[in-house]
């Protein structure tokens, strides 16, 4: 059977519709399900166990006062509770911590209220969770109100010492921890220290400022043994230390190190500092807790306590049903309108003239790619060459010049670098694609929806040529950093990923192809445009860094590249976490799938749209 009898046989009517569109629609269903189905089967068995932290508010309610832009007392505290609830993870080796069912949230509720809900995959895990962030925020809220406690105590200090009215006394134990607290600035405030000319004696405290001055140290202990860890961390990846057994060697291998680093000299400077301080804050807690006998148990009914949670008794409904048959009306709403736009814009007919002149699509993609490396030495190898350059740049930058603590920062950036040199040579070549072939035009016929899409073409294919690269950079940086390959099953999503970036890029190379013919302005302008469009995309920062607020949610919903590069970096390097960390990558949400799908579609029937309205002028216009 010839390509002519394959095509009379599609175009048979079958009920009302032609057998070709019969298979659009069946294809539509069944891609829509390929995306639905593995992540609607592989979400997670999740179990919700709710524990309760209430406080006075006669005591603590200006713990809901801002103390920042969009922050609150109560913020920070949550905030240092979910900090140390993943620090301690980390501390057993547990990385679950922070995934979608292994977590903890915070609600605020009435006034004087937080819910704490614990997720789990076992109901002995998410009530597990939730009592130990009820108990822990038991713990940061006490420390909120130590904190002023012993603002007022330090002032006090302050006070005698510089101040000409003080009468000199000779300082006892406690006094004397203050004082060193006050030299080494072991104990930051978010407000300067001032003196304070009441006194405020530890003896003469009632039981709940006890607690609380207890807290507020014990509090600050864990932040300076986390950031003690943290820079550890740092040192090993500067100087290659982390596989040293034993703590002199380690010591004295660092030493060397900053004797020659500048950047580690600085780090192991901080490190020792923070180490100074670690130890005045154990010794004034440690002294504060052996001489008043002070005892933290969360779960007493006081000022601030945690109510525990109870165990949950059965798993989160995971709604497998509903959301494949969801996807499916999906598919089958896609393929019904995908047939009503082909009957009025004949898109098959077009399809069919394209493919007749695939063989010019080939070779004028491949004289792209000749015509890039001619001349050059090293010929392909650019391809590979390139974005290991860049991602250098920026790796050293940020490594050297503005230091990250983003765990991996180089798989980091070259996993979201890629895709965005796809974007940016198929948008850019895709605004010349016509008039830099004007004589081709001219000279003879063919479709013009050809030049265009081989530029989009030549790029995807420098696009697949750069990915063993990446792969090769992700490979060394985890064998050097955590000692084994982290590669996931979730890589297999790659080619969707491509696939609907590449649909938007068609789109976007035949809207401003057409449009630089009529206005020649818009070739120079793009330039400016994606050199924006670079920094509104997280390529060089991880969007949750600005949190979820009405400017991120904008961002998301109206650049999708900022959204596949999520997709892109979810799926090959995971979530973004610190230093010392292992990312885990998975499969991106399944409605933000559907959502850029639907968008780079939507660009594509606009740029196919315009380019059919005005590509009959391209001759009297070029």
């Amino acid at each position: 059977m010839n390509f002519f009898d394959r095509l009379a046989l599609l175009n048979r009517v079958v009920l009302g519709l032609r057998l070709y569109q019969w298979l659009w629609v069946l294809l539509s269903v069944v891609g829509a399900l390929a995306v639905a189905v593995p992540r609607v089967l592989a979400q997670p068995v999740v179990y919700y166990a709710t524990a309760q932290t209430h406080f006075d508010l006669e005591r603590y309610g200006a713990i809901y006062n801002p103390v920042g832009p969009n922050v609150t007392g109560l913020s920070i505290a949550i905030g240092d509770a979910n900090e140390v609830l993943r620090q301690r993870a980390f501390a057993r080796g547990d990385v679950r911590f922070g995934l979608p069912n292994y977590r903890v949230d915070f609600i605020p509720d009435e006034p004087g209220v937080v819910l704490v809900r614990g997720v789990g995959s076992t109901a002995s895990d998410a009530q597990a969770l939730a009592n130990a962030g009820a108990e822990e925020l038991v713990r940061q809220i006490r420390a909120a109100g130590g904190r002023e406690i012993l603002r007022n105590m330090l002032g006090w200090e302050l006070w005698l010492s510089t101040s000409p009215e003080a009468t000199p006394t000779e300082p006892d134990a406690f006094a004397q921890l203050l004082r060193q607290i006050i030299r080494s600035q072991a104990f930051p405030m978010s407000r300067e220290l001032e003196p304070f000319a009441t006194p405020r004696d530890l003896a003469t405290l009632p039981e709940e400022e006890l607690q609380d001055v207890a807290r507020a140290l014990e509090a600050r202990y864990d932040l300076w043994r986390f950031a003690i860890n943290t820079r550890n961390a740092t040192l090993d990846a500067l100087c290659g230390t982390a596989g040293i057994n034993g703590t002199e060697a380690r010591e004295t291998a660092l030493v060397t190190c900053a004797a020659t680093n500048p950047v580690a000299g600085a780090e192991l400077a901080e490190r020792d500092r923070a180490i100074v301080r670690l130890r005045i804050i154990e010794a004034t807690l440690n002294y504060v807790v052996v001489t008043y006998d002070v005892r933290f148990d969360p779960t007493s009914p006081a000022s601030v306590w945690a109510v525990p949670a109870p165990l949950p008794e059965a798993s989160e409904p995971r709604y497998v049903p509903h959301l494949i048959a969801l996807a499916t009306v999906f598919g089958l709403t896609f393929g019904v309108t995908g047939v009503a736009f082909e009957r009025s814009a004949g898109i098959t007919s077009k399809a069919v003239e394209l493919w007749s002149y695939r063989e010019l699509i080939r070779n004028l993609a491949l004289r792209d790619l000749r015509t890039r490396y001619k001349g050059s030495a090293l010929g392909y190898l650019w391809t590979q060459l390139a974005p290991l350059g860049m991602m250098l740049v920026y790796v050293i930058v940020f490594s050297l010049l503005l230091p990250s603590s983003i765990a991996m920062f180089p798989v980091f950036i070259i996993v979201a670098l890629l895709p965005w040199n796809y974007t940016a040579e198929s948008i850019i070549g895709g605004t010349r694609s016509i008039i830099d072939n004007a004589s081709l035009i001219k000279k003879v016929y063919f479709p013009r929806e050809v030049l265009p899409l081989v530029t989009v073409f030549s790029s995807l294919i420098n696009f697949v040529l750069s990915l063993p690269m990446m792969f090769l950079v992700m490979a060394v940086v985890q064998l050097t950093t955590i000692g084994r390959l982290n590669f996931a099953w979730s890589f297999a999503y790659l080619p969707v990923l491509m696939l609907i970036q590449t649909i938007m890029l068609v789109g976007f190379a035949m809207l401003l192809g057409s449009a630089a013919v009529f206005y020649r302005d818009v070739v120079h302008l793009i330039g400016i445009i994606m050199n924006i469009w670079f920094f509104l995309t997280p390529i060089i920062y991880p969007l949750g860094v600005f949190g979820e607020g009405l400017a991120v949610r904008l961002v998301r919903w109206f650049n999708p590249m900022a959204s596949l590069i999520e997709f892109y970096r979810e799926i090959l390097y995971g979530n973004v976490v610190a230093v010392g960390q292992i990312p885990t990558p998975a499969l991106p949400a399944l409605s933000s799938v559907l959502r850029v799908s639907v968008m780079a579609l939507v660009i594509l029937v606009v740029g196919y749209w315009v380019f059919q309205r005005v590509s009959r002028n391209f001759g009297e216009e070029i």
